[in-house]
């Protein structure tokens, strides 16, 4: 995959969480067809750009804190 398409996964899965339709790592995955460590792994690249995103174990679901 070159940069140019991982780069669009990164925002495509930026806005899914900024609207509550992504839920787990699982998900993410299943979403993008690779492991859940990739999925991390693009989760963390995010946060990496800044954006403080948190997981809830109780709903189960990524979020964007605002501060």
């Amino acid at each position: 995959m070159n940069f140019l398409a991982y780069s669009e996964r990164l925002d495509y899965l930026l806005e899914m969480i900024e609207k509550g339709r992504i839920s787990s790592p699982e998900q993410i995955a299943q979403k993008f067809n690779c492991c859940d460590k990739t999925a991390r792994n693009m989760v963390n690249r995010l946060r990496g750009k800044g954006y403080n995103i948190k997981y809830d174990k109780v709903s189960e679901k990524y979020f964007i804190k605002n501060d």
